[in-house]
């Protein structure tokens, strides 16, 4: 005997029913904006933690400069952009924070959430529109002469509860 299907035969009548009888994985079907929140949460009441499967491609991260400014007690304030270059909306991500040496090498990371990058005055968006920018800004302590660069990269969370990260081999 078969598992039973999302939706029986029968009981499609549009396109978006027709595409889950056809046998999306559910981690794609999380990912429609019509649906998703509402699948989650189906699952969610069924003791399934279900996580999209989010395009880590989609998101265009660009450093915008990094100062340490007068009056802040060396903290060193990072500034960037994170674009939806993708063909949906896309959620937030964390921003993984890399602090290199002069040779490249990873001194420290961590990633940091979308409360902590966006300004004050921004509300976060549930989603990341098509084509859409926004602006980050982060502030860290300065780790002394050892690092003299940063990188960053889009992460989200992974099924396995860990994150993923773009520039992660695992993520292309």
């Amino acid at each position: 005997m078969s598992p039973p299907t999302a939706i029986e035969p029968g009981e499609a009548a549009g396109p978006e029913q027709s595409r889950l009888r056809e046998g999306w994985p559910t981690e794609t079907r999380a990912t429609d904006t019509r649906f998703g929140a509402a699948l989650t949460a189906l699952y969610g009441v069924l003791g399934v933690h279900l996580v999209p499967r989010w395009d880590l491609r989609a998101y265009d991260v660009r450093q915008l400069g990094a100062s340490v400014e007068p009056g802040s007690l060396g903290a060193i304030t990072v500034r960037a952009s994170i674009r939806n270059v993708g063909a949906k909306p896309q959620p937030l991500p964390l921003l993984r924070v890399t602090l290199q040496d002069r040779f490249g090498n990873r001194l420290a990371s961590r990633e940091v959430p979308p409360h902590d990058y966006l300004p004050p005055s921004v509300a976060p968006p549930a989603l990341l529109s098509v084509d859409q920018r926004i602006d980050a800004q982060l502030a860290f302590v300065d780790p002394g002469t050892s690092a003299v660069g940063f990188e960053l990269d889009a992460c989200l969370p992974s099924r396995g509860g860990g994150v993923a990260c773009a520039n992660d081999t695992s993520a292309r």
